[in-house]
């Protein structure tokens, strides 16, 4: 039977395998803390959604940890407000975030009504971003989707306009509506300015949003970022 030489040499390499493993555990570990970045993209800027249901964010926090933009929840239907919106619009005022607002389009109020309330309670401070159409039901009838597009009168705010859904119903839509694409696979970019890339993501270092959080990032280049709706965090 053989025999080594020194002494200390098995001795050294169970060491440096715990060590190797121990790296590893660690790497997994404070991988799985990071903030949740899109698979497979070199994002140019990352945002996430806020909204009630939540416990409060602070928003410097979000700033302080690679977050450039938030979407907040405002409108639903003729009735239904966020009741933080307003909270979260006013802090925004004391960051360097770019903000928009989310009008979720139901199907029991016609376009007129989801109007003018969004108008009523949120009024024309929309943020720089796009105002984001999010449909409440999953239907893609040809009634319920023309009924969306007619809500593209949110335009008169001289706002653009995003919806998100598939861009292959784009027909339904006025010229120049924005598409936000939903879904782990990689947008394309030439049909989709955002990507909501996950529903179950987490932010680093903010308690609140550790778990179950919907990201977006922008599709475009940092410069084109940069001159649409404002500077990327750090």
């Amino acid at each position: 039977m053989k025999r080594f030489h020194h002494k200390f040499t098995l001795p050294a390499i169970l060491t440096l395998l715990v060590l190797a493993i121990a790296g590893l555990l660690i790497g997994y570990f404070n991988y799985e803390k990071q903030t949740t970045l899109p698979p497979n993209s070199n994002s140019s800027a990352i945002g996430v959604e806020l909204n009630q249901s939540q416990d409060y964010v602070d928003l410097h926090k979000l700033q302080a940890n690679g977050v450039s933009f938030v979407y907040l929840k405002a409108t639903q239907g003729r009735s239904y407000f966020d009741d933080d919106f307003l909270s979260y619009r006013d802090q925004i005022l004391g960051t360097q975030l770019a903000y928009g607002v989310i009008v979720t389009y139901s199907n029991e109020s016609t376009s007129n009504q989801h109007y003018r309330y969004f108008l009523k309670k949120v009024g024309r401070n929309t943020g720089t971003l796009p105002i984001l159409i999010r449909p409440a039901s999953s239907s893609t009838s040809s009634k319920y989707l023309r009924s969306i597009g007619r809500a593209g009168m949110l335009k008169q705010l001289g706002k653009p306009v995003m919806v998100e859904e598939n861009y292959k119903y784009h027909g339904y839509f006025p010229q120049g509506t924005l598409f936000m694409k939903t879904g782990n696979k990689a947008a394309n970019k030439l049909k989709y300015s955002f990507w909501q890339y996950t529903t179950d993501g987490r932010v680093k270092n903010v308690s609140s949003l550790d778990q179950g959080v919907t990201m977006v990032t922008y599709n475009g280049t940092v410069q084109q970022y940069k001159q649409k709706y404002g500077q990327l965090t750090q």
